[in-house]
Parts: C-alpha cells; sequence; structure tokens
C-alpha cells in the first residue's frame, strides 16, 4: 500500500516540485505598493506606460510561479498597448504585445502568442537590441509546450537567449539559460547531458560569486532521484535548502523541504520526512499556495494511514481543512476529494469513499488528459479492484492506460497492468492476466534499464572528464619538460660561446686568462650549489612520497578494520533483531543474514591483518568461514569439517563472491543435511584443474536434495544468490546428488578480476 502512494505522489507531484528562480525577479511588496502609487498619480505619458508594464509583467511571472490571478495583468498590458498607440510610443506598444502574448500562451492560445512574439523579435533585431532581444527568445521558448514537439524548440530558442546574454557579459543571466536548457534536456531524458550543463553553470555562477545556488543544486538533486542515485539526490537537495538558508532566499523554501522529504519518504525514512512535509506545509500556508497545502497534506495523511492510523490521518486532514480552506480551485478540490476517499477507504468506509473518489475523477473529466486525470482514473480503478467490482475498475484502468499511450507516458504503464492482471486473475481470466503480467514485467525492465542507461552514460562522461583534465595535466608536465631543455640548450651554447672567447683572451693575455680562469670558477661553484639543493629537493620529495604510500597503506588497513567493525554492527543489530522475533522462519533468516554479514567481515578482518591490502589468504579464510558456520549451529555439534584447500591469495573482488557461495553452501548443509542432529562430514576443496584455473568443491553426506527439487529452476534466496555471484565471476556453478550433496563453482582468477574491472 505504501509503494503505490508513493507512485501516485510523484506521479501527481514530481514534474511540478522542481523549481527556479525567474529570469526577472519579483518585485518586492514594498515596491509594488510604491509602483502603483505612482501609476495612480501619473499622467498620460511614456512614464505611465513603463509602470504599467512593469506591473504587468510582475504579474505574469507570479502566475508563472505561484499560480496567482492574471486579471491585472491583462488589464495593465491593454492599458498600456491602447496608451502606446495613442502616443505613438514604438517601443511600449512592443512590449506591451510581448507581454499579452505571453498572457496569450498561458491561456492556450499558443499559436497567437508566438505570431505575436515573433513579430516583437523582428522588431528588436532591426533596432540591434540585444538584451530585449534575448529576454524576447526566453519568452518564446516559454510558449512552447513540453512535449517531444515542443521541447526542442524550446531549447532552439533558450540557445538563442544565451548566446545573445554571452555577447553581452551579463555571465548571470547565461548561466540562467544554461540552466534552463539542462531542465529541458531532462525532460527529454538526456539526463548526462543535463548533469554536465548543471556543473558549468555552477562553475559561471562561482566565477561571478553569485550567492543563490540553490536552484542548480535543486535540479541536480532531481537529476538524481529521477536516477535513483538516491546518494547525491540527499546531498544535492542538503545544500539546496541550506544555501536558500544562506541567502535568506525563502520564496521556494517550501519546495524545497517538499523535495528532501519525498526523498526520504522513497527511502522508507518516513520519521525524518515528517518534519520536512509539516515544514514545507506552513511555508506554502504563509505563501497562500494552498493547492500545495493540500498535496503535502495528502503525503502526511498517507504515512499516518501506514504507520498510525486511518482515524488519525482523517482527524488530521479535518484540521487541515478548518485551517486551510478549500477556495474555488479545482486543484485543492482534487487533492482533497483523493485525501478523503483513501481515509475512507482505509477506514473501510466504501461508500464514502466510492463518492469521495467519483468527484476526484470528475474535476478532469473530459479534459485533455494530463497528470491528474491519468492518476485519479489508475486510483478510482484500484478502488473497484479492493472492492471486487471487477467490471468498473477494468473500466477505469482500462481509460489510464488508453490516456498512458496517448500522452506517451511509460512510467504509470507497468502499473496499470499489474492492477489488471490482478483483475483477471480474480474473474479466472487466465490469458488476459497473463498477458497483462507479462507486459507490467516487460515495462517495468525497460524502465529500469532505461534509468540504468542513463547512469552509465553519466559514469562515461564523468570518466572522459578526468581522462581529459589527465591529458592536460600530462600535456603541462611535458610543455614545461620542454622548456626546461629549451632553457638547458639556451645555457649550453652560451657556455660555448663564452668558453670561445676565453680560449681567445687566454692565448691573448695571460692576466685576462687569470681573471677569467677565475670567474669560470666561481660559475662552476655556483652551479654545484644549485645542483646540490636541487638534489636536497629532490631527496625531500622522495621522503615525503614514501611517507605518503606509508599514509596510504595505514588508511586502507584503518578502511578495512571499520568495514569489518561496521559489519559487525550490523551482525550484532540482526541478533538483537531476532530477540524479538517469534516466527522460526523470520529468525532464520535472520540468522542467514547474519552469517552472510560474518562471511564478508572475515574477508576485510583478513586484509587489514596481513601485510597484502589487495589479496586473501584462502586456506585461512575458508577455514574459519566454515569454523564460524559450525560453531553457529548448535545441533550440528557432531559434523565434522574436512578441508583441502590449495595455498592460493585471491582478489579481493573473487573473494567476497566466492565467501558468500561457500558461506550459502555450507549453510544450506548444516540446515538440511543432517536431521535430528545426525553425524556428518562436510567437504570443503579448492585446487587448480585442467580445464578451469581453479574449482572450489562443497559436499556433504548427509540426506541429499528434496525429492521433486528442480535445481535449476529453484528461486530461494540462497540458489540465486549462488547463481548470480557465479555469474558476477564468470564461474560455472554445478549442484548435484551422490551421497550427499556436491556443489561444484569452477572459475578463473584473471577472467573474474577482469570482469570487474
Amino acid at each position: 500500500m505504501k509503494r503505490c502512494l508513493l507512485f501516485f505522489f510523484a506521479l501527481f507531484v514530481t514534474t511540478s516540485i522542481t523549481w527556479a528562480e525567474p529570469l526577472f525577479p519579483l518585485l518586492p511588496q514594498k515596491s509594488i505598493d510604491s509602483l502603483n502609487a505612482l501609476l495612480s498619480a501619473s499622467r498620460q505619458d511614456t512614464n505611465r506606460i513603463k509602470l504599467l508594464l512593469v506591473l504587468s509583467s510582475d504579474l505574469i511571472t507570479r502566475h508563472e510561479e505561484f499560480d496567482s490571478d492574471l486579471g491585472n495583468a491583462y488589464a495593465y498590458g491593454k492599458q498600456a498597448e491602447k496608451l502606446s498607440q495613442q502616443l505613438h510610443f514604438r517601443v511600449g506598444q512592443m512590449q506591451s504585445t510581448c507581454v499579452l502574448g505571453r498572457i496569450e500562451a498561458i491561456q492556450g492560445d499558443r499559436k497567437r502568442a508566438e505570431q505575436w512574439l515573433r513579430s516583437v523579435l523582428a522588431y528588436y533585431t532591426q533596432q540591434g537590441a540585444k538584451a530585449d532581444q534575448a529576454a524576447t527568445w526566453y519568452f518564446l521558448g516559454q510558449v512552447y509546450e513540453r512535449d517531444s514537439e515542443g521541447l526542442p524548440r524550446k531549447v532552439q530558442c533558450y540557445e538563442q537567449a544565451r548566446q545573445l546574454y554571452r555577447q553581452l557579459g551579463q555571465v548571470d543571466k547565461q548561466a540562467y539559460m544554461l540552466k534552463t536548457i539542462a531542465d529541458m534536456h531532462v525532460l527529454q531524458g538526456n539526463s548526462a547531458l543535463a548533469e554536465q550543463e548543471l556543473f558549468q553553470v555552477l562553475a559561471l555562477y562561482r566565477s561571478i560569486h553569485y550567492p543563490y545556488l540553490h536552484y542548480t543544486y535543486d535540479l541536480l538533486a532531481s537529476i538524481y532521484h529521477g536516477l535513483n542515485n538516491y546518494d547525491k539526490a540527499l546531498k544535492y537537495a542538503l545544500l539546496t535548502i541550506e544555501s536558500a538558508q544562506t541567502t535568506h532566499d525563502s520564496l521556494y523554501l517550501g519546495s524545497f523541504n517538499l523535495n528532501l522529504a519525498v526523498l526520504y519518504d522513497e527511502l522508507k525514512q518516513w520519521k525524518t520526512a515528517i518534519p520536512y512535509y509539516k515544514k514545507a506545509l506552513v511555508l506554502f500556508g504563509e505563501a497562500n499556495v494552498i493547492s500545495m497545502v493540500h498535496v503535502i497534506a495528502h503525503s502526511l495523511c498517507s504515512l499516518q494511514i501506514v504507520h498510525e492510523s486511518p482515524a488519525a490521518a482523517l482527524a488530521y486532514y479535518s484540521q487541515i481543512l478548518r485551517q486551510y480552506p478549500l477556495a474555488n480551485r479545482s486543484a485543492e478540490w482534487f487533492y482533497a476529494y483523493m485525501t478523503l476517499a483513501e481515509c475512507h477507504l482505509a477506514l473501510k468506509n466504501y461508500t464514502l469513499a466510492e463518492t469521495y473518489y467519483i468527484k476526484m475523477a470528475s474535476i478532469h473529466a473530459g479534459k485533455i488528459p494530463d497528470n491528474s486525470t491519468i492518476a485519479s482514473y489508475i486510483k478510482i480503478g484500484t478502488f473497484y479492484g479492493i472492492v471486487k467490482n471487477y467490471d468498473k475498475a477494468r473500466e477505469y484502468l482500462n481509460r489510464a492506460l488508453s490516456m498512458l499511450k496517448q500522452v506517451g507516458m511509460t512510467r504509470g504503464t507497468p502499473s496499470v497492468h499489474l492492477q489488471l492482471f490482478k483483475i483477471d486473475s480474480a474473474q479466472h481470466n487466465y490469458v488476459a492476466a497473463i498477458d497483462h503480467f507479462q507486459k507490467y514485467k516487460s515495462l517495468s525492465d525497460s524502465i529500469f534499464n532505461e534509468k540504468k542507461s542513463q547512469q552509465i552514460a553519466n559514469l562515461e562522461i564523468q570518466y572522459n572528464t578526468r581522462k581529459k583534465e589527465q591529458d592536460i595535466a600530462l600535456l603541462t608536465r611535458q610543455n614545461q619538460l620542454q622548456q626546461a631543455r629549451i632553457r638547458e640548450s639556451d645555457l649550453q651554447r652560451n657556455s660555448i660561446i663564452i668558453g670561445a672567447i676565453l680560449l681567445v683572451l687566454l692565448l691573448g693575455l695571460s692576466y685576462n686568462r687569470y681573471r677569467l680562469k677565475r670567474r669560470s670558477n666561481q660559475l662552476l661553484e655556483a652551479k654545484q650549489v644549485e645542483i646540490n639543493l636541487k638534489n636536497e629537493s629532490l631527496v625531500q620529495i622522495l621522503l615525503e612520497k614514501e611517507k605518503l604510500l606509508d599514509e596510504k597503506e595505514w588508511m586502507l588497513k584503518e578502511i578495512h578494520h571499520r568495514v569489518k567493525n561496521n559489519l559487525q554492527i550490523i551482525s550484532s543489530m540482526l541478533n538483537a533483531q531476532s530477540d524479538f522475533l517469534q516466527d522460526p522462519k523470520a529468525l532464520m533468516a535472520i540468522r542467514d543474514s547474519q552469517n552472510r554479514v560474518q562471511a564478508m567481515a572475515l574477508i576485510h578482518q583478513r586484509l587489514y591483518q596481513s601485510e597484502n591490502l589487495a589479496q586473501v589468504n584462502m586456506p585461512e579464510f575458508v577455514e574459519e568461514i566454515v569454523d564460524y558456520l559450525i560453531d553457529s549451529f548448535t545441533q550440528e555439534a557432531s559434523v565434522q569439517a574436512q578441508l583441502d584447500v590449495a595455498s592460493v591469495q585471491l582478489d579481493i573482488a573473487l573473494a567476497i563472491p566466492i565467501g558468500l557461495i561457500l558461506n550459502e553452501a555450507v549453510t544450506n548443509s548444516l540446515k538440511y543435511a543432517f536431521p535430528n542432529k545426525q553425524p556428518g562430514r562436510i567437504a570443503v576443496s579448492l585446487r587448480e584443474t585442467a580445464g578451469y584455473a581453479y574449482q572450489l568443491t562443497i559436499s556433504d553426506n548427509g540426506v541429499g536434495l528434496p525429492a521433486g527439487l528442480d535445481i535449476g529452476h529453484s528461486d530461494t534466496l540462497g540458489m540465486t544468490m549462488m547463481r548470480g555471484l557465479s555469474q558476477q565471476i564468470d564461474g560455472e556453478l554445478i549442484i548435484y546428488q551422490d551421497q550427499g550433496v556436491h556443489i561444484e563453482l569452477q572459475f578463473n582468477p584473471v577472467q573474474g578480476v577482469n570482469k570487474f574491472v
């Protein structure tokens, strides 16, 4: 249920909570009051036109950022247009056309808006007004929709604006346009390029000491969130809030807190997420953005339904409705109905839940499909599936599926196929159910692979960037060496010339020869001093290098030691958790997890205790794992271990998978091979073979495998891990029964390590 709630929250909100500061900052309220006072006292002249246009433009920006009313913006624009025509004020006419064109785009007449803005652009181009051209290119980019057809046009317009701002030397606006282009590339699915562009944006901003970096950090956090790279997403989300607080920029602090709350929510750290949700709710409430208040209240209620009680969630939302009454805005009512429906569904008040779901769906009925429409149909279809009204469930889910195809959205499609699979299964339509399940798996895998491809692309860019930096450093060193050789050559040439002159002088005048000889000796002594100083410097560098190498080796040992300690802490936590479990299966699962953690801990213990920090001594490692496992299963006191391990050291990249495979195999033997505490033997061998470099064999003389068990298709966690780990090191895993169970792993250490590289 929680996972479903997170999905719908992402579908509704994540496309709208990545915010950016406006190109032209919003006016403070004091400035607006002053401008209104000046407007009231102004005459019918060009100054009045300028006041009208400034106020109209600010109101349009406020609508774009906070969805505020556009009525006054349109009225001011029309007044400015009329007065400009009366005064034959050409600049005022163009600026009025630009303002009204922006309003037309917001109201949906994008074709007319494009025509008007292009006429304004032609005028500014003719006049050579580059700053006005750049701003108009930006406004023209805002006209196009964020779809497959509109996004390339947006990027083209923003790029034109960026080039003009670059020519004008306005670095802040140049960086802003590049950031906007990166935002469009994210929407186009090119997160790797967007990430690279945003780091360029940060470099530009830092070059002019621009303090408001939180909008760029916020977009980076959004990119990493989309790639499921939660470490970097959290890093930049926290940097976003820190930068906003440092600069006292509270304009979008609510959205920044909301983004961080969503990240913690998806990481199942709901106790950490709740304070950020509540802070975001208060900030949006203070800004009178009531629709976002109800969006966040829905998330908080969803958490209460899962972690507290539906009744508490309903009581909390009733308080929100009293504190933040609903206006005549469809977005606010939409989230209100959705929250009330989910609360009553959790309370099993199905009649009330159905009423609110129907009201929620009716808000967007007959409109162009968008995220809200699609999600409302998915939600109500899921509801009817829960109450077993399968016909209505199928009707709404099929509508949602059709809309998803229409808008080309893949993110919600797997969820719809999964719900249809459940409905068809309940109605015994097994052929249709299998078809929906196959589509669900196929689309889920496709989305997963797409994200992985984006991550790989990001890694490739990072690698290429580092490689270029290394190449530049190498060229710099080569250039320095070349300059040193040139200087040395010049010195040698000068020495030869001086020597020739000295030879001539020595032949002519003995006295001069004496003086020149003394001078030559002085030069040689100075050169010797210089050489000695250089030698001392080289010795010092070598000593420092040796010290750094020692420190690096110590740090590696310390890292392995700390990793081992952390794994021991995890094992202790699992042990503590087992004290509160009564279910034998859960206890056994905890115990298996402890053994796996211990296997990895032993490797890191081996590494920090040995001189070789990259390889593991396999005889000692195998003996420790087997002894530990036998000791940990108290009922296996009569089980004997027979070890035959070749004296070999393996790379840590191979030792960890092999240790985990050994752990799973020995654990299974101890658990199942010797029932009723009967005595037995477990043999482990590791030796070189002809066909492969090494063969690891684990066998027992126990009761063998259960009858009818298909080893090749067993989907237990242990079998899945052994197969996955053997593939990871490019090995071949063989399991068969011969007076007990035999497990053989054949692998080549060189191929296994190369696969990791």
